[in-house]
């Protein structure tokens, strides 16, 4: 039995609370989630510039994946996948929509090399 038990010395450290929006959350999870954001932020950022862009936001509101059964290693590189895939027609619309497009990519190799560098920035398009 300990008898040095001091609740404040043993219980009071300090957590750096940035982690836990990731506890729980595998790394595909956690990239596909990423792409996600980024794709969404994008659109919301720059659909008014250009206008493209609201196809693009329709396709991707559309998006549904039906993949039951499937673990999270599998299911979220499926789901970016086939994300992809999904708005790859609307890139000969547009220019933008076309490095939107490329740009995810880089973040969807990440599923296999997860030391990849992915794209950097927090949007898909430069202004």
């Amino acid at each position: 039995m300990r008898d040095d038990f001091d609740y404040d010395d043993d219980f009071s450290q300090d957590y750096d609370d940035e982690d836990d929006d990731d506890f729980g959350m595998t790394f595909e999870e956690d990239v596909y989630l990423m792409i996600r954001e980024k794709l969404r932020d994008t659109i919301q950022e720059f659909k008014g510039k250009y206008p493209d862009l609201k196809k693009l936001e329709s396709a991707v509101s559309s998006f549904k994946v039906n993949a039951k059964n499937t673990d999270d290693s599998k299911f979220y590189p499926l789901a970016a996948k086939l994300l992809s895939e999904h708005i790859k027609p609307l890139t000969a619309d547009s220019e933008e929509i076309q490095e939107i497009y490329d740009n995810m990519q880089a973040d969807i190799a990440r599923f296999k090399n997860q030391r990849a560098h992915g794209h950097e920035g927090d949007f898909y398009l430069t202004d």
